[in-house]
């Protein structure tokens, strides 16, 4: 396991977080095969201790992982010829819980745009927030964002993301190729970056200062400094508190995808605009689109029918209607009880006979 890690480390694409991640299951993982040799591991082996990970109170996202990790050094030591076979391939996985998607309905992310259009005077916060929920960036992403970046077209291309190590927040390639992408900008969202880089532009020129090429939402001298990812999750953390808002800044991410499904647009596009790598991946944690969007899915079962579905008659059970008398047929309450009395005379006379 050591060697994976270190060859995973070495190889400059694994985020120091993530590695945090690995190394932490890798000492669980340890502690409960660590003494079993390498050429004796068996599906048994495996299989037991992801059992006894249920049993510890592992979370089911937890044994997934430290399971996959599992799988993958033993993938790579058969590529070893350490090993010839890979255990893990006969085991049966651990059931994959999936996460709750929260994203704000139509009204709270209606009301969330506008404080943050309000708040865009005064704080990198509401051009940072307006961008989340209209193009679904990432935060790093956001962040990462420089004025080359922003095209005159009305749109933005993600080029670089802010990425979290020991020393700090550094600038780094996209999680993915498919996460370098350029998306189209709302008509406002482009008018404001548009006049935000005048506005910047024509202070350094006031100052005397060369523009260079400073981030959108960071401080606009040439040695400019992004707007540092943590205190993005700080501000965004008191702007929600304040305003009644339940949600974290991913969350707006999670937002921009489920409406964009929600109001039909196909997956495929809106994996584009995130930037996943695959559609299947889009589908998997957006297959539940907003409620909302299910509820207007009804209409069109109405018109899958030849019938009035919005009439409660429909499904009320037909009951015999009694025969109309002659036209005009009415008694009074005295005749009524003239006729019951002759009924009941004749009846008498029957049983005397």
């Amino acid at each position: 396991m050591g060697k994976l890690l270190a060859h995973k480390e070495g190889s400059g694409t694994i985020e120091p977080s993530t590695m945090r991640g690995y190394r932490a299951e890798a000492r669980q993982m340890d502690s409960c095969i660590g003494n079993v040799r390498l050429a004796n591991l068996s599906v048994e082996d495996a299989s037991s201790w992801m059992r006894d990970m249920g049993a510890d109170g592992y979370a089911p996202k937890s044994r997934s992982k430290a399971f996959r990790l599992l799988k993958q050094a033993l993938k790579w030591a058969v590529a070893q010829d350490l090993i010839a076979k890979n255990p893990c391939d006969f085991c049966k996985p651990p059931k994959r819980v999936k996460t709750p998607i929260n994203a704000l309905d139509r009204a709270e992310r209606t009301r969330m745009l506008k404080l943050a259009v309000v708040a865009e005077a005064t704080s990198p916060l509401g051009l940072a927030v307006e961008l989340a929920l209209t193009t679904g960036m990432r935060r790093g992403e956001v962040c990462a964002l420089r004025w080359s970046d922003v095209g005159n077209d009305g749109t933005v291309t993600v080029s670089h993301a802010l990425g979290n190590g020991e020393g700090g927040f550094y600038l780094k390639e996209p999680k993915t190729g498919s996460s370098a992408r350029t998306i189209p900008l709302t008509a406002h969202t482009a008018a404001i970056l548009k006049a935000k880089r005048a506005d910047s532009r024509r202070v350094l020129a006031e100052m005397g200062v060369p523009a260079g090429d400073p981030f959108v939402l960071g401080t606009q001298e040439p040695e400019s400094r992004p707007y540092n990812p943590t205190q993005l999750d700080k501000d965004f953390s008191a702007f929600c508190k304040m305003n009644g808002f339940d949600c974290t800044f991913h969350d707006l991410r999670h937002t921009f995808a489920t409406m964009m499904i929600g109001n039909g647009c196909d997956v495929r596009t809106v994996a584009s605009y995130l930037g996943h790598a695959s559609v299947s991946m889009t589908l998997d944690i957006y297959a539940d689109v907003d409620p909302e969007a299910k509820r207007a899915a009804v209409g069109k079962v109405d018109e899958s029918f030849d019938l009035d579905m919005s009439s409660p008659a429909l499904w009320e059970p037909q009951t015999a209607q009694p025969a109309a008398g002659p036209e005009g047929l009415t008694f009074t309450v005295a005749q009524l009880e003239a006729m019951l009395a002759e009924a009941r005379r004749r009846e008498a006379g029957h049983e005397g006979a």
